[in-house]
């Protein structure tokens, strides 16, 4: 019988894989992908524990009140769906979440440190405000959720959340783009781990922020330049 929303579950595919091509994951490969289920409020999620060679029949279909409506999900893989599904309520646009354990953010979420928005390419992906730590509850339980809700202010263009002493939360509108912000934001935090030996990043100012967006925006709607 052939799978339900195989464009969905290609997607999921192919988003684990650009996280693993670069390494932006822990050791374990530990990490959960999801998207939503066009035209209901469901998610389809990765019901393995590892992004490492995610197959699309690997995939559970859950509902935003927490039913199984198709396939099978692992207790590791179940416990953490509330997570992801905040994301969901909290952010209508919201149409991919992803969770690992990437180490160098997850370093900064072990020491309850918030990620300034020191560099460029975490701008350029959105992401103009520093990343913040939610405080830490077992994962997937009820004071994770809420400690995740209390970081998620709608007015902040976030596109990712740290779990406190656990891992990352990002997001996008869709697969791939919440591949490039689990990417970017790894990318970021190992940068400002190194620039710490030599004093510590410096924030982008606010006011620069804008202008970079901007630049990027004009850039991008001109088009590719031909001779």
């Amino acid at each position: 019988m052939a799978l339900s929303y195989p464009e969905q579950r290609q997607a999921i595919v192919d988003g684990s894989n650009l996280i693993m091509d670069i390494g932006a994951i822990s050791m374990s490969n530990h990490g959960n992908f999801s998207v939503k289920v066009p035209d209901q409020d469901a998610i389809l999620i990765t019901a393995v524990a590892s992004l490492k060679n995610v197959k699309p029949d690997q995939l559970a279909i859950i509902s935003f009140d927490g039913k199984v409506l198709e396939g099978e999900i692992s207790p590791t893989s179940m416990e953490i769906i509330n997570m992801h599904l905040i994301i969901y309520k909290k952010r209508p646009g919201t149409g991919a979440v992803v969770h690992t354990h990437a180490p160098f953010i997850t370093a900064f979420a072990c020491a309850q440190k918030d990620l300034d928005c020191s560099y460029e390419a975490m701008v350029r992906a959105g992401m103009t405000e520093a990343i913040p730590v939610a405080g830490y509850g077992p994962r997937g339980s009820d004071e994770s959720v809420k400690n995740i809700e209390k970081v998620m202010n709608a007015d902040t263009p976030l596109g990712a959340v740290m779990l406190g002493n656990h891992g990352l939360l990002a997001w996008g509108a869709d697969a791939a783009s919440a591949a490039r912000a689990n990417n970017v934001v790894e990318e970021s935090a190992q940068i400002a781990t190194y620039a710490a030996a030599l004093g510590g990043a410096i924030a982008i100012p606010a006011a620069m922020r804008g202008v970079t967006i901007a630049r990027r925006d004009e850039f991008a709607a001109a088009g590719n330049v031909r001779a």
